[in-house]
């Protein structure tokens, strides 16, 4: 009885939302490190969708910026993130 007890107060915690870092490499070898937040998805099938949003989000805002030579987006844990950074 205890182990369901556990299960049932898991489910009725909201789910975390997703944390990816962005990272875009300048041509004068500086790295510019953000945050983005976006709501926690239901199916890896989801995650994949929000992963591509994501990228063509950043890559909508710095496609006339010139000098950058690389983008790199990837999730990471919501701990990884400052709190003044979400």
């Amino acid at each position: 009885m205890y182990f369901t007890e556990l299960t049932k107060n898991i489910s009725k915690r909201p789910p975390m939302p997703n944390a990816y870092e962005v990272s875009i490499d300048n041509s004068d070898d500086t790295t510019s490190i953000f945050y983005i937040t976006r709501p926690a998805t239901k199916s890896i099938r989801g995650l994949n969708r929000q992963h591509n949003n994501v990228v063509n989000q950043v890559v909508e805002g710095i496609r006339d910026i010139r000098g950058w030579k690389r983008l790199q987006v990837k999730r990471v844990p919501l701990d990884q993130v400052a709190q003044g950074s979400i």
